[in-house]
């Protein structure tokens, strides 16, 4: 999703067609606004080669939070993240919930 030239990051083409999707999709949903989060995430591989699955959340989190789903995300505390079954042109299944620490 983000690239670097240098001393530079910006968002590669692909990552701009993502948070637009991102975008269409939370428009109309309710704001987490400050609320503590959970995220749990699957991940689906658009083809057979490796993926490094930990290397998605921050695009993920990014989207969501530009998308205005929630405010900041710092205040992610908990993340589930998994590896689906391979799909064309891939993509991602993301729950998002209040999150409640258990005493």
């Amino acid at each position: 999703m983000y690239g670097s030239h240098g001393n530079r990051r910006f968002i590669r083409p692909r990552g701009k067609l993502f948070k637009e999707q991102v975008a269409e999709i939370c428009k109309g949903l309710p704001s987490f606004g400050n609320q503590m989060l959970e995220l749990s995430i699957i991940l689906f591989p658009r083809d057979k080669r490796l993926m490094d699955i930990s290397n998605s959340i921050k695009g993920i989190e990014d989207a969501m939070q530009d998308a205005g789903l929630f405010n900041n995300d710092q205040q992610v505390c908990k993340i589930t993240i998994e590896r689906g079954e391979k799909i064309k042109g891939g993509g991602c299944e993301v729950t998002v919930k209040p999150y409640f620490h258990a005493a």
